[in-house]
């Protein structure tokens, strides 16, 4: 056996250990993520949230997990009455009491836009709230800030990494003599751990990082790194191209991309070799006049509607993008779009889902799903528009 062979036994040791790990602890079972997806801003992480900071709540324990919350982030209410709203004047999460209010924006795979945090601001104000009394939180994976220039000065940013997990992990503490509580406190802990790169996954990246600083194993690894690339470049290649092989007897789709006018391989070989400065690109097929539908990546792959001029749009249109039976990631004033139910991260490129593009019946039937839902959204816009 080689040296190679050797390494890649160890990392099939390391990998089985944790396979045993999960087995016995059961990680990645999950209730949350077996009935919505890890992502859900509004139906799961903003309604649990909101439940567990409602005195209130179905989980009968008054301020508890409130004043957590509100130790956590370094914030003191006075122990008056609190109500807790969500998507009360479109804010996610709005905490009042008779003097004070908290803003709460969710953002996990989105950003905030079109100044709504201003005019959250801006409406809690026109309920007679001091501005020194108006707390505006920004919550997201990692504790990014703000697009908006406008309430950087104002805005607390918290992260699920930072704050949430440390709330989460001192409300399981006071529970741990209510089985519901807690197992559901535990489950949600490894779901926001998970999200933010903090599960159990971490132990064996640090195992496989500890055996790479062995012997000459970093050494061996580097010199089959450009294989590793190559096959990157490959299998995105293949998606792209089985993709526009499903999606072209029924709509012409063009390629895109927003850096340059280089073809789809090249534009693929720099999204793998540049660190910085890499531009979106994708598919895209001009829906009607002022509609186009894209098929787009950033890290993970998504698609949908894009309006070009929100000013030029007929009612008919906006009706027909309205009224389309699918649940969106995100919606704004000019774009609606989701990810494929099977989440495709070509940044990271290191889930199943990935993997599963590696075998052909398998790729065919994963890619066929996107172009069906593709090909099926584009037609009931279509007809929307002529029956609305």
């Amino acid at each position: 056996m080689n040296d190679l062979e050797v390494f890649f036994q160890s990392i099939k040791s390391i990998e089985d250990k944790y396979n045993e790990l999960n087995r016995k602890n059961a990680y990645d079972f999950n209730l949350f993520t077996l009935m919505l997806k890890a992502g859900d801003e509004v139906n799961l992480h903003s309604k649990f949230i909101a439940e567990l900071l409602n005195p209130k709540g179905t989980h009968h324990q008054g301020r508890v997990f409130l004043d957590l919350f509100l130790e956590e982030i370094k914030l003191k209410i006075p122990s008056d009455r609190v109500d807790i709203f969500r998507e009360k004047y479109n804010i996610d999460i709005l905490l009042e009491s008779s003097d004070y209010a908290i803003i709460l924006e969710n953002k996990i795979y989105t950003q905030d836009h079109s100044s709504q945090l201003s005019r959250y601001w801006e409406k809690i104000e026109t309920e007679g709230y001091k501005q020194s009394n108006i707390y505006l939180l920004y919550l997201t994976l990692f504790a990014e800030e703000p697009l908006e220039q406008e309430v950087k000065d104002r805005v607390i940013n918290l992260s699920y990494k930072n704050e949430i997990c440390s709330w989460i992990e001192k409300c399981i503490q006071l529970v741990t003599d209510i089985p519901v509580l807690h197992g559901t406190l535990l489950q949600y802990l490894y779901l926001i751990q998970s999200l933010t790169n903090q599960s159990y996954h971490k132990g064996f990246i640090m195992e496989i990082k500890e055996l790479l600083l062995q012997n000459d194993n970093l050494k061996r690894i580097i010199e089959i790194e450009e294989a590793v690339i190559e096959t990157k470049i490959d299998v995105q290649f293949n998606f792209w191209q089985t993709l526009l092989s499903n999606l072209f007897p029924t709509y012409a789709f063009t390629f895109y991309n927003t850096n340059s006018n280089q073809g789809l391989k090249e534009t693929i070989q720099r999204y793998y070799s540049l660190q910085k400065n890499i531009k979106d690109y994708g598919i895209m097929y001009q829906v009607d006049e002022q509609v186009i539908f894209f098929v787009e990546l950033r890290n993970n792959i998504y698609y949908g509607f894009e309006i070009i001029d929100e000013e030029s749009i007929s009612s008919r249109q906006k009706e027909a993008l309205k009224s389309l039976d699918i649940i969106w990631n995100e919606i704004s004033d000019t774009v609606y779009w989701r990810y494929p139910d099977k989440r495709l991260d070509f940044k990271k490129f290191n889930h199943q889902n990935i993997f599963d593009l590696v075998d052909d019946e398998q790729k065919k039937k994963n890619i066929k799903k996107i172009s069906d839902e593709i090909i099926t959204l584009i037609s009931n816009y279509k007809q929307g528009v002529k029956n609305v």
